[in-house]
């Protein structure tokens, strides 16, 4: 890897998704490959691919810092720390049978398939965390769709079982 590189701005208009206070490294995501959007519908801002990805390969190289709360822009690295990405990881929005996995010991992010140029870019938070900073009714219209969406561990809340009770199977 190049230290010397600097991907936070260059002639071409590419940007880092990263401020220009995080050390710019091979991999960082940048406008080239990923373009943030709102998705038009209750899932907010999303994280689009600006070009096609392979089955298995390396899609971006995360930095961030390290905290001790779950909140909606972090990933957990073990049990009582968390990876705070406010600037890429935030947009991943979540799918049962999402198309990215994150690789927490490498902090690298890699194709679960196949991935289009301008699809939305995925992952299944409870693949991420033991508990998530809230619960939510999905909507991702996968086959293997859970309807209600919690960390690895955690029960399914109040809210959750009052609106499963309410869905048709």
């Amino acid at each position: 890897m190049s230290n010397n590189i600097d991907t936070n701005r260059s002639d071409e208009g590419i940007t880092s998704f990263y401020p220009d206070i995080i050390p710019a490294e091979e991999g960082h995501p940048t406008s080239a490959e990923f373009l943030v959007e709102e998705t038009g519908d209750a899932r907010g801002k999303g994280l689009r691919a600006n070009v096609a990805f392979r089955n298995d390969q390396f899609v971006a190289k995360l930095s961030g810092v390290v905290v001790s709360e779950t909140t909606l822009d972090t990933i957990q690295l073990t049990p009582t720390l968390h990876f705070a990405d406010q600037w890429f990881c935030r947009f991943l929005l979540h799918s049962c049978n999402p198309n990215l996995q994150i690789d927490v010991e490498h902090l690298h992010v890699r194709a679960l398939r196949n991935i289009s140029a301008g699809e939305y870019l995925t992952i299944d938070y409870a693949n991420t965390d033991d508990a998530v900073a809230f619960q939510f009714a999905c909507h991702c219209g996968a086959p293997n769709c859970r309807r209600w969406i919690t960390g690895r561990t955690e029960e399914i809340d109040k809210e959750g079982r009052s609106y499963l009770a309410q869905q048709t199977p």
